[in-house]
């Protein structure tokens, strides 16, 4: 498994592929590998997205920012990445076009714009 630009290798997921903020160990889904119980991608490579703005509510340890893809998945987003996405993206009626990839903060997980989507 490779290791993507942000040093991140992969990330938890839920047994329907959606973005775990904070891992937990109660899922199993055939085609992940399980890690005491825990979901995880198969890698964190940077992909190309319109996401929808779905909820806005406070995690464990900070504000956190719900997006869906095209497929139904929700991603969590930290506050400063949504900054980011403000400053740098057009959102038009709570859609948003982009390349993402997972990052950690702490023990939390949360989508953000690939670093080749932000200014050097």
């Amino acid at each position: 498994m490779a290791t993507s630009a942000n040093r991140l290798d992969r990330y938890p997921v839920d047994e329907h592929g959606n973005l775990e903020h904070y891992p937990s160990s109660v899922h199993t889904w055939q085609g992940r590998v399980v890690d005491n119980g825990q979901l995880w991608s198969a890698g964190n490579e940077p992909f190309a997205a319109e996401l929808t703005f779905v909820d806005g509510r406070r995690g464990r340890s900070a504000a956190v920012f719900e997006w869906r893809d095209a497929a139904g998945r929700v991603y969590p987003m930290f506050m400063t990445d949504l900054l980011d996405v403000l400053h740098h993206k057009v959102v038009e009626r709570g859609v948003v076009r982009g390349v993402w990839q997972v990052r950690k903060r702490g023990q939390n997980y949360g989508l953000a714009l690939a670093p080749g989507e932000l200014p050097a």
